[in-house]
This record gives C-alpha cells, sequence and structure tokens, in this order.
C-alpha cells in the first residue's frame, strides 16, 4: 500500500510524477535526446493502459490493465484483440 506524503505541500500531481518518470528520468540519465517522450528518433519504450493515467485515480491506477509494452520498437506484449 502506497504510503501518503508527510504533507499536502510534498505530493505530487499525476502529472508530474508522469513526467518524473519520463522525461525527467530521461534526463537525469542523460538520454534526453534519445528517450523519455515519443518522438521522431526517440527509442521507442512505452506502455499503452487502458485508460488516461492523469484523469484515474490513484487507488485505481494500479489495477488499470496494460494493452500493449514496447521496447526498443519492439512490441514485448499485446492483450488479446489488440
Amino acid at each position: 500500500m502506497t504510503q501518503p506524503p508527510h504533507g499536502p505541500d510534498q505530493a505530487l500531481t499525476a502529472l508530474e510524477a508522469l513526467q518524473g518518470m519520463t522525461v525527467g528520468a530521461a534526463h537525469a540519465a542523460g538520454e534526453e535526446h534519445e528517450a523519455g517522450r515519443i518522438a521522431v528518433g526517440h527509442r521507442a519504450d512505452l506502455t499503452v493502459l487502458a485508460d488516461d493515467p492523469l484523469t484515474t485515480t490513484a487507488t485505481d491506477l494500479p489495477g488499470l490493465p496494460v494493452l500493449l509494452t514496447v521496447l526498443d520498437g519492439t512490441p514485448t506484449h499485446r492483450a488479446p484483440g489488440l
């Protein structure tokens, strides 16, 4: 179970958390010119969820089905019927 932040001023928004796991992580690794976002010339590493993680409640987010996972441009998981 996820622990709440120590104070409301320490909580991240859904967008801040998503950016931290994508563009922020790529920048921290020095890979911002090849990873961290969906763009021409970037590695295609991505996950497609069944709903929008920015509008899904924090309690429902862990249960969102994964529809597609792509690593370096190659699909590694595809939900049945997709």
